[in-house]
């Protein structure tokens, strides 16, 4: 895709900081075999039309990006992994920080949210991107998170350990 034919919409924009990493949320249903992430873990989901989440690191750490996906997603985040926003530029697509962009009566957006751009891809286009995408993450490797630990789902619980 080339920047020509990128089209943004409403309070969409383009992120070209090419260090920045794009932190994706690993749930359950994104594993395969044995723990090891699925390749479609770094694609959309037909639910997403297109625009997998991901999330900005210069806007959130991946540790608040985890807990606040936990907290507030359908499923928990088991692990985050990451994409450079160069990563996804040589990949063939662009990052898109949709922040501006307005929300349906009770929505929610995740802060620092943001989204990859697989608009208008052939089947065969996406799995070739998700791969690529793939095979960048698990180069870098799991980015260290702690799990959310929460007594009541609202607030963390401290960790206690008994000698």
């Amino acid at each position: 895709m080339s920047r020509a034919n990128l089209q943004l919409e409403q309070g969409e924009k383009l992120i070209e900081e090419e260090g920045e990493l794009c932190y994706r949320q690993i749930t359950p249903t994104l594993y395969i075999d044995e723990g090891q992430v699925a390749t479609h873990a770094f694609g959309p989901s037909p639910a997403d039309k297109g625009r997998p989440s991901y999330s900005r690191s210069s806007l959130i750490s991946a540790q608040d990006a985890r807990d606040w996906h936990s907290r507030n997603a359908n499923k928990p985040s088991e692990a985050v992994y990451a994409v450079s926003v160069h990563e996804v530029i040589t990949a063939g697509t662009f990052a898109i920080d949709d922040s501006g962009a307005p929300l349906t009566a009770g929505e929610v957006r995740a802060p620092g949210h943001c989204f990859l751009d697989f608009r208008n891809m052939s089947k065969k286009e996406e799995r070739e991107l998700r791969a690529i995408l793939y095979r960048h993450a698990m180069a870098r490797g799991e980015i260290p998170t702690q799990p959310l630990n929460c007594d009541d789902g609202l607030f963390p619980v401290a960790s206690l350990s008994i000698n």
